[in-house]
């Protein structure tokens, strides 16, 4: 089901995070108001009658009950709303606000963990703990719904080690599917600081490339869907991203790199790929087929046994 965006720059959020810069990095400066979103529905609903609505920027779960109330209420009075998926924090999840959204019928929860690192959060200034996370997935998890989980790579104090500890969380607190966004450093916040005085140094693409391949194997492998890879950056704004892995193919260079890894270390004699896919396999020699399969693997066991290489390659070797 297609979706429709609604944006709350900074709504409910109560900490300035060293990455962040909601405004620079959507176009949005304000908050909608709810004719706002009465309009951006109006305007999907002219080529479907069936989506569901996002509320994505800041933390919908840290407005008060009654704003968050008065969005659900709001957004359901429309025919073509069939579903609502919120995004926000994990020190903003608790029993009473998952009773409320579960009350009006949102069905996924995206939370920006962003990393499962206590070292990393401090530096980031998230301002939870790694523990806090892990229960806000589980509480989310064991209230029913879709989990859906924020990670961030290349974060102060951050690794690949780092990344992958991240990543096998992630899969143990239950994720239905995962974002990754590489790092970027927006003009004016403080990580901007931190890299020009010598604090902190961003990835580059091919680095990202290499580590967000890693985590897709890990991810796919162990059943947890990756939905993104990268930030979307309107090209009007990228002139304000001042360092950092920006690349707006850097989805399609990782799955290229995935499977590129998933070869090198099964080397398989025959590889079967959808059509769709095939923009993945740049050198390898492949068949057109239904599905995947590398040998007598499929997609998710190939990514599974790559995925346990790099695992055992980095945290025991």
């Amino acid at each position: 089901m297609k979706i429709i965006p609604v944006f709350l720059p900074y709504a409910g959020c109560k900490k300035r995070c060293v990455f962040c810069d909601q405004i620079k990095a959507t176009g949005q400066a304000k908050v909608p108001s709810l004719d706002d979103i009465a309009r951006i529905i109006e305007e999907y609903s002219r080529t479907s009658n069936e989506y569901e609505l996002g509320f994505y920027g800041g933390s919908f779960t840290g407005l008060s009950e009654e704003k968050m109330e008065e969005y659900l209420r709001f957004v359901k009075r429309f025919p073509v709303v069939k579903s609502i998926r919120v995004s926000t924090r994990p020190d903003e999840i608790n029993e009473r606000k998952l009773k409320i959204l579960k009350k009006y019928g949102v069905n996924v929860i995206e939370i920006g963990v962003q990393s499962f690192l206590d070292e990393v959060l401090e530096r980031s200034k998230r301002g939870y703990t790694s523990e806090e996370a892990e229960r806000a997935c589980k509480l989310i998890k064991k209230n029913g719904f879709v989990l859906s989980v924020h990670l961030m790579v290349g974060l102060p104090g951050s690794d690949r080690r780092g990344e992958i500890l991240s990543a096998l969380r992630t899969v143990e607190c239950g994720a239905d599917m995962v974002r990754i966004h590489p790092t970027l450093v927006f003009e004016g916040t403080e990580l901007h600081r931190m890299m020009e005085e010598g604090e902190y140094t961003p990835l580059n693409v091919e680095e990202a490339v290499d580590i967000c391949s890693d985590l897709v194997c890990i991810f796919e492998g162990w059943g947890t869907k990756v939905i993104r890879i990268g930030y979307h950056v309107p090209v009007e704004l990228r002139k304000y991203v001042v360092a950092g892995p920006l690349d707006p193919s850097l989805g399609d260079r990782v799955r290229k790199t995935t499977m590129k890894k998933v070869i090198e270390s099964l080397k398989p004699s025959r590889i079967v790929v959808p059509k769709n896919y095939l923009v993945w396999f740049e050198e390898a020699k492949v068949e057109v087929g239904d599905e995947f399969r590398f040998d007598d693997l499929s997609y998710a066991d190939a990514l599974f046994f790559t995925g346990k290489e790099v695992v055992e390659r980095w945290l025991n070797g």
